[in-house]
């Protein structure tokens, strides 16, 4: 297919696209935040993969580097991620050389967890290229909605958390 062609063929789907009606979906919040999720999703993975990062891998680092010395159960269950899940994430993160994992001196069962040297310099890029995503959020949403949402959201409470 030339290059016309297939131009063509993205402007007619989404001519196609614009003319489907949505019905009660129109009506549902979790369909616009899946959509608002996937973009969001979409744009910080493409800024985030220039540091060989994704949206979890620095979601982990983060946490980790907020809250030094943690558990990684415990950091596992405030991202919601499951814990077979997490190892491999933190197995990944550990090769990279990003994070360490020590025993922790309070439950020798546990795993405390740390940044390392080079852990600290890629979260700080992370953070910078997550800002520049958190503007364009902005941009897209509107400033006043984007803060509006931002501060509801922040007030969402999972049936886990509630106890």
């Amino acid at each position: 297919m030339s290059k016309s062609a297939g131009a063509g063929a993205q402007r007619e789907a989404a001519r196609q696209d614009a003319a489907i009606r949505l019905g009660e979906l129109e009506n549902h919040l979790g369909y616009f935040v899946r959509r608002l999720q996937h973009w969001i999703f979409r744009d910080a993975n493409a800024g985030l993969a220039t540091i060989d990062l994704d949206v979890i891998l620095y979601s982990i680092l983060e946490t980790i580097a907020a809250n030094p010395g943690a558990a990684q159960i415990a950091v596992a269950g405030a991202l919601g991620i499951e814990r077979a899940r997490m190892v491999a994430l933190l197995d990944d993160l550990q090769q990279a050389g990003l994070i360490v994992r020590e025993r922790s001196e309070q439950d020798r069962r546990a795993h405390a967890l740390g940044l390392t040297p080079r852990g600290r310099v890629i979260l700080k890029k992370a953070n910078a290229l997550v800002a520049a995503h958190e503007k364009r959020v902005a941009r897209r949403l509107g400033v006043d909605n984007y803060r509006r949402a931002l501060a509801a959201l922040a007030q969402f409470e999972t049936d886990e958390t509630r106890g």
